[in-house]
């Protein structure tokens, strides 16, 4: 994130330390009654993504790179302010049939004060969802990491740590706490003037 409120986004879905398994469910056409999508199916869903986040105004520079040998995916893109990067989760969200609600404001920047907002919660999807199903969250980790330009005052989330030089921070939880309500991926970060 940059003074002026730009900056770029990655997200990355590394199964890497699943790859066996992965390999395996791969192999088959449905896996606990859903079907399961081929490499090319994987590679089509992703670029569709690309494609859907290029076009939003303030979003540029989009890659997508699947890694199907250590099952790694990674989106990167700039965005030109957080209103910019608001509206490419929302739309991306919306394309992915996301709960109601969970994709209309993901972050906040004003005055020197980056958020990292929660309005959402996936316990009530994930205590529907058969033992098989949340068998795959087991293990799990969800790891943010946030760098500025400015130095980091304050960081609200318990959870997180502020790195050395304080131009960044990190929050790295397990999965299964976030889906059950027990901890927050929120956060708001104070940086200075």
């Amino acid at each position: 994130m940059h003074e002026n409120g730009s900056g770029r986004f990655q997200l990355t879905l590394n199964m890497s330390k699943s790859k066996s398994r992965v390999a395996s469910i791969l192999k088959m056409k449905t896996i606990n009654g859903r079907e399961v999508p081929s490499e090319p199916d994987i590679r089509n869903k992703i670029a569709g993504i690309e494609k859907k986040l290029a076009a939003v105004k303030g979003i540029s520079n989009v890659s997508a790179r699947v890694d199907m040998q250590n099952y790694i995916a990674t989106l990167d893109c700039h965005f030109d302010n957080i209103s910019s990067l608001n509206d490419a989760v929302k739309k991306i969200g919306e394309s992915e049939k996301a709960p109601p609600g969970s994709v209309e404001k993901n972050y906040d920047y004003n005055n020197s004060i980056f958020s990292r907002l929660s309005a959402f919660s996936l316990k009530k999807d994930y205590q529907q969802l058969s033992n098989a199903d949340k068998e795959i969250f087991v293990g799990a980790n969800f790891t943010g990491i946030y760098r500025f330009d400015k130095k980091v005052l304050h960081s609200e989330n318990q959870e997180s740590k502020i790195s050395s030089d304080n131009k960044a921070v990190m929050l790295r939880m397990n999965v299964l706490d976030i889906i059950t309500d027990k901890k927050s991926i929120q956060n708001k970060i104070t940086l200075t003037k």
